[in-house]
């Protein structure tokens, strides 16, 4: 993004945005800057809006809080203009390489026709001088052809340099969708697959949804600190990826909370996945960074729902976290399958 504030303008959101950021638990990098910059100067209302509920109860960001926000509000708006600007260039690459193919095409077909005129004009003797004019005409178009082989030459070299742009806005797209810590999806990565796939299958009918949650987190957070709660959350996505195969897709939906999407998969073969999880995890065991401190077991609570035809994303994460609940319910470290007597909320 360009920014436009004057020195005097700037040195006061500089003052502003470093205040901000020595109130926080985060690092002092360019990226917390900018979250500030950006909010103070009025730039990003998304973000502004996200951080307006933690500044009221003055809850400190954390690293992790700012790569999140920073990917969220800014990564990916940036990737959202460079998207527009590739498919701008795109088509005024294929438009103009038409263009030219054509001309280059119409430069030939001259040509063939300029040598039959010359041919036919050779064979009268008063036609000399039209003969040695259609013979320069038949040279310059040579060397139009020559021009238009060149131009075409460079327009390829720079829709091959568009398709390098192209893949490292894809690559800066997939990065703006992944979870920093863990390397899963996030939740807006989530929901675009979960889009994409909707759109292939024509709904969610027959895909299930796993909704996990770490029990007793915050106490792990509390007393063992937030360095080891990322060690938890880090082991915990190991073995979501390693349970998983094909078109599955894990998350890190926020927290210590984690989503499952199981693509054709039925409530027994859902089940069974989540008890698999269930039971690894438990089996675990995180220790400090000294290699000696065990914090004990870690165990998690499952919701499982699979997706009724007509149902969206938002009522099968319901009635999948409504099962997660009833999990915790009874006493957590187990798996529950969502009661499909139960209605999908409205």
């Amino acid at each position: 993004m360009r920014y436009i504030e004057d020195r005097e303008q700037s040195a006061e959101l500089f003052r502003l945005a470093l205040a901000s950021m020595g109130r926080q638990s985060a690092s002092l990098n360019p990226c917390s800057f900018t979250l500030w910059y950006e909010h103070f100067a009025g730039l990003n209302p998304p973000l502004s809006q996200a951080l307006k509920p933690r500044i009221a109860v003055n809850s400190l960001l954390t690293n992790e809080d700012v790569w999140r926000l920073y990917t969220e509000h800014v990564v990916a708006r940036e990737v959202q203009q460079y998207e527009g600007l590739r498919r701008e260039l795109h088509r005024i690459l294929q438009d103009t390489t038409a263009s030219t193919e054509d001309a280059g095409e119409k430069a030939r077909h001259i040509d063939q026709a300029l040598a039959g005129y010359a041919a036919r004009l050779t064979s009268a003797r008063a036609a000399a001088e039209l003969s040695a004019t259609v013979s320069d005409l038949r040279n310059d178009t040579g060397k139009m052809r020559t021009v238009t082989g060149e131009l075409i030459a460079r327009l390829q070299a720079s829709t091959e340099e568009v398709a390098m742009l192209t893949e490292s806005l894809h690559r800066a797209r997939r990065e703006a969708q992944l979870d920093p810590l863990t390397g899963l999806k996030n939740r807006r990565g989530f929901e675009e697959v979960t889009r994409q796939l909707e759109e292939e299958l024509g709904g969610l009918w027959g895909t299930a949804l796993l909704m996990l949650d770490i029990d007793h987190f915050k106490v792990i957070n509390d007393e063992h600190g937030h360095l080891l709660g990322d060690k938890v959350l880090s082991a915990v996505a190991r073995v979501l990826e390693s349970s998983i195969k094909g078109r599955d897709v894990a998350a890190r939906l926020g927290g210590e909370e984690f989503g499952i999407l199981l693509p054709g998969t039925g409530e027994e073969g859902a089940h069974v996945v989540a008890r698999q999880i269930c039971m690894t995890v438990a089996k675990g065991r995180i220790k400090h960074s000294d290699g000696k401190k065990v914090i004990g077991q870690v165990t998690l609570s499952i919701g499982v729902a699979v997706g009724r035809e007509g149902e969206s994303l938002e009522q099968l994460i319901g009635r999948a976290d409504a099962a997660l609940y009833t999990a915790k319910g009874k006493g957590r470290n187990r798996v529950e399958v969502a009661d499909e007597r139960v209605s999908s909320p409205a």
